[in-house]
């Protein structure tokens, strides 16, 4: 029997298809990467030069930047979506809205090795590829302007990677856009009623079941998400209430970069080396939004940070298309007892 459950925080449903069950091998993932000659990749060490500036990197002590040294690099797309130099300003054709393209785009080369990705990453790399994270975010949420940042990784061709090489993207917004926004006026809308954080309340509830746990440490929980939109979608979110990523540091962060690594390690070895988005949504910062002065209403309360892995390995076809509900052959159940028992 299939079953329609509702995705509390976007705000709609995934049909859990049983009847059309599949297990890890019953996809058609493989391994996606030709690397090719490592000297014309312009994110390895020695051709600081075919990228733009740096904007932000942990180096070995002395190297000087733009050089080779070290462990993670962000610097501005080549090829950005979006400007700092562009207008932010709103305006209309007839009964279209437009605005200028305003923001930033920035890659994260988060390994100066062109042979390693997420799931080889030691919990150090890890450390690094987050701190690269957290203070971009903090120096870009510096423009007023900027009222979203968004951070994913793209891994594998079908996730959308364009370089072989591993890296992330951060994207600066004038806008909040639609799923953040959705979770944000979701996530207070509970709070509201309950006067508790969603999220909160679902880590309580995963592990009073269990059924769906993948893995947790004493700061973290990783879990198969109840109204799983993606076959073995993994979130991994903070056991703890905390609103913003960018206060995550010491422990907490190797805490997080442990749970990173089990996730991914397990979700390489069940499916064979999947392409995945891995997204960070976290609380944006309290800035005017005229047309709800009550947006930001105790966001610190409500809104929970957290991280989604979502594994690329069916096709969203003409039924998600046409009603934005999802079908998941593989229960969220299901999936996490196959990546529970993966030996690591």
């Amino acid at each position: 029997m299939s079953e329609l459950r509702y995705h509390y925080l976007k705000d709609t449903w995934t049909v859990i298809a049983e009847e059309r069950a599949r297990r890890p091998h019953d996809y058609s993932t493989r391994v996606y990467e030709e690397y090719g000659d490592k000297s014309k990749c312009p994110f390895e060490p020695g051709n600081e030069d075919k990228t733009p500036p740096e904007i932000f990197a942990i180096r070995e002590p002395g190297t000087a930047p733009n050089t080779p040294g070290w462990k993670v690099r962000v610097i501005p797309n080549k090829y950005p979506a979006f400007r700092i130099e562009n207008s932010d300003k709103s305006d209309f054709y007839y009964i279209y809205d437009k605005k200028g393209g305003f923001g930033a785009h920035e890659v994260v080369i988060d390994t100066p090795d062109h042979y390693k990705h997420i799931q080889d990453f030691s919990i150090e790399e890890l450390n690094y590829m987050y701190i690269a994270f957290r203070e971009r975010i903090k120096a870009l949420y510096q423009d007023i302007r900027i009222k979203y940042v968004q951070v994913f990784k793209n891994h594998g061709k079908d996730a959308g990677k364009s370089l072989v090489h591993s890296h992330s993207q951060i994207i600066a917004l004038a806008k909040i856009p639609k799923i953040p926004d959705t979770m944000i006026k979701q996530s207070r809308y509970y709070y509201q009623k309950k006067e508790r954080c969603y999220l909160c309340d679902e880590i309580k509830v995963e592990r009073l079941d269990g059924s769906r746990i993948v893995y947790e440490n004493d700061q973290f929980l990783v879990y198969c998400p109840y109204a799983s939109l993606y076959p073995f979608e993994v979130k991994i979110v903070p056991k703890n209430h905390n609103h913003e990523f960018t206060t995550v540091d010491g422990e907490i962060l190797n805490k997080l970069s442990e749970a990173t690594q089990q996730a991914v390690r397990r979700l390489h070895k069940a499916l064979v080396n999947p392409p995945f988005n891995m997204i960070l949504y976290t609380s944006p910062p309290m800035r005017d939004i005229p047309e709800d002065p009550n947006y930001f209403y105790h966001i610190d309360k409500h809104f929970h940070w957290h991280i989604e892995i979502l594994p690329r390995i069916v096709i969203h076809a003409g039924f998600e298309l046409g009603t934005g509900y999802f079908i998941n052959p593989t229960p969220p159940e299901n999936a996490a007892k196959f990546l529970r028992e993966v030996i690591l």
